[in-house]
């Protein structure tokens, strides 16, 4: 199954006819900065010389020190006035990177992140938790406005605070997590390190849960509960919680159908 199948399901020479049409109109779209109708001069070079895919090779490079020469927007291809958002790099060691974007930049960039998002089976429906950071760094609004062209409900959860994540996790219900490699590793090690307890069944087995919370729903009165998870399944517990007067506790199934709708919901 395809998001764009009329996209995603062209034969290899109707991609490379829409390759040279994209690579020719780019070209003649670059003219209209002054810094690429400048280096095409340079290189004696046209527009029109693009005739396939092979003469990619003629068009020179635009280096890193390019882009830092020119800011912030002497690369420019479009008034300022119809580009509707800037992104840059974090300028370390230089001048920062600086990249426009049009409403159309926006629109294809969100289309382009949901089909990435729909090939890795994510679906309408599905609860989509962003801890990419946002703002000048690409990476949280690139996938906050893809997954939400898909359709998703999308948690703007940003980068750290690993704690709030794994609540937002419990609490949303979040079935799709976007997080580089070493912050999920980092979300796994807190979560065995958050509070535990060891539940004994009817079996007599037992089974260790991570803490989520203890918490009380609104309308129901006199009453907390408990959210637990076992450490080696990933289906949420749900328990009345009670403090008995010798510092133990208690935990009671919630027999009412009712009442566990509402603290599911909760």
């Amino acid at each position: 199954m395809y998001l764009h199948p009329e996209m995603e399901t062209l034969t290899r020479p109707e991609i490379e006819k829409l390759q040279l049409e994209r690579l020719q109109k780019t070209v003649r779209h670059c003219m209209n900065s002054p810094f690429y109708k400048k280096r095409f001069e340079d290189n004696h070079l046209k527009p029109e010389d693009i005739r396939s895919l092979n003469d990619l090779r003629k068009i020179p490079f635009t280096t890193k020190q390019d882009l830092r020469d020119t800011y912030p927007f002497g690369m420019a291809a479009v008034p300022l006035e119809k580009a509707v958002r800037l992104h840059s790099s974090s300028g370390t060691t230089g001048n920062p990177t600086v990249v426009l974007h049009t409403q159309k930049d926006l629109d294809e960039w969100a289309n382009a992140v949901a089909r990435c998002l729909y090939m890795v089976g994510l679906r309408p429906g599905d609860i989509f938790q962003n801890s990419s950071g946002y703002g000048m760094f690409t990476g949280g609004l690139g996938f906050q406005y893809g997954a939400e062209r898909m359709g998703m409900l999308t948690v703007p959860a940003a980068a750290g605070n690993t704690k709030r994540q794994l609540k937002f996790i419990t609490d949303f219900g979040t079935t799709a997590l976007h997080a580089i490699p070493s912050y999920a590793a980092r979300l796994y090690e807190v979560m065995e390190e958050m509070e535990t307890m060891t539940l004994t069944l009817e079996d007599d087995t037992e089974l260790e849960c991570t803490v989520l919370g203890v918490f009380e729903v609104e309308d129901i009165e006199g009453k907390e509960y408990i959210a637990l998870l076992p450490q080696e399944d990933e289906t949420v517990l749900l328990y009345e919680y009670k403090e008995l007067d010798n510092d133990e506790i208690e935990l009671n199934s919630i027999e009412d159908d009712d009442e566990f709708d509402k603290v599911t919901a909760a």
